[in-house]
């Protein structure tokens, strides 16, 4: 749930109201989504640098060993 919001959120540019649309969500419950990835993130999604240093994460996620 959570991981899939971060990915959307990142996919559409840190627009709240196209993840929403794009997750079939309220636009609240994507800020709530958010505000719990950054608290365990550590992490600020407002900050470009932020959501690039989780983008990179997700990507060596997705493709491991290169």
């Amino acid at each position: 749930m959570l991981l899939e919001t971060l990915e959307t959120f990142l996919r559409c540019d840190g627009s709240w109201a196209r993840t929403a649309e794009a997750l079939h969500l309220h636009v609240n419950t994507v800020h709530y989504r958010i505000g719990r990835i950054e608290h365990v993130a550590g992490r600020d999604l407002s900050r470009l640098h932020d959501r690039l240093g989780l983008r990179a994460a997700l990507l060596c996620r997705e493709r491991p060993g290169r």
